[in-house]
């Protein structure tokens, strides 16, 4: 296969897109501290992923459902499948079980890895209101109040893949030697593609309210010498409101390194942007079809 593919996407994301843990009768969100004190919020790359499953068994792949583990009733684990489900390939699984009374575990680190999305700055954490009501009619029943943390952001996501999918990534796997066919992994990286970069995914949230992020930009490189550091320089100038062309430009020091070891890739989701001349403006479709084709060139 012919090397490592980076994205990395800025979006708009508002609500409690990711819920974290329930204080009293406040829901919260999921944030971090940096160590100048700013908050800010993020959601998970377990949340993101989960939401990409479930798109992926939209197209007709088959996800893991869990199994039971070895250690009790209540233990869900990976199957461990890669060959028949998706999301074993692309993400990877642990899988443990009892031998002559001793554990074993499987693992398969998974070509695809994600960051968190996470804000680019200080966010404020507002508190939204509202009521649970009695479900029957009960004389004297009042509603319980509860709170839900909701914030309003722009973040980003990085997401790298490697050039192992669809086949084994080592002895550590249950079963070491596999690929499934390249008709079987142009399909997993097109529809992993095509599901991230619309994006035709919904985050997951325990609140009500639907949400799908905003898209914004979308760096996108192709390296034949593995992965660069490539995701600071997809930043947002907030006085302008508008994607950084003076961080893209801090790219062409690589480009000239690597010239055609290196490609790089921008999609405006809000409309023509100029661009460094190194990166090439390309629409969704362009960017998937580019990169099938660099990443299965022999």
């Amino acid at each position: 296969m012919g090397g490592v593919i980076q994205i990395s996407i800025l979006a708009r994301i508002s609500g409690n897109v990711n819920a974290d843990e329930v204080i009293g009768q406040r829901i919260t969100i999921k944030k971090m501290y940096s160590n100048t004190g700013e908050v800010l919020p993020f959601v998970s790359a377990r949340a993101i992923k989960r939401a990409i499953r479930d798109a992926l068994r939209e197209r007709g792949h088959k996800i893991d459902e869990f199994r039971r583990g070895a250690g009790g009733e209540l233990e869900l684990a990976d199957t461990g499948d890669p060959e028949n489900l998706v999301d074993n390939d692309l993400f990877g699984y642990m899988v443990t079980e009892k031998v002559d009374r001793k554990g074993k575990s499987y693992s398969r680190q998974g070509p695809i890895a994600m960051s968190y999305f996470k804000a680019l700055r200080d966010t404020p954490v507002k508190a939204e209101f509202g009521g649970r009501f009695p479900r029957e009619n009960v004389k004297g029943a009042n509603p319980v109040p509860f709170e839900v943390e909701v914030a309003d952001f722009i973040g980003r996501l990085n997401v790298i893949i490697y050039d192992y999918i669809g086949k084994s990534s080592g002895s550590s796997e249950k079963k070491e030697d596999w690929e499934v066919s390249n008709e079987i992994k142009e399909k997993r990286l097109k529809d992993f593609l095509e599901v991230l970069l619309l994006p035709a995914y919904v985050l997951p949230r325990r609140t009500n309210s639907l949400n799908i992020p905003e898209y914004i930009g979308a760096l996108i490189t192709f390296s034949k010498k593995g992965p660069l550091p490539i995701y600071q320089y997809n930043e947002y100038d907030f006085e302008e409101n508008v994607i950084s062309i003076e961080a893209l430009n801090r790219l062409r020091e690589l480009k000239e390194r690597f010239g055609d070891d290196v490609k790089f890739y921008y999609i405006s989701y809000s409309g023509s942007i100029e661009l460094p001349d190194f990166i090439e403006p390309v629409s969704v479709s362009q960017a998937i079809e580019k990169l099938i084709k660099l990443y299965f060139m022999k």
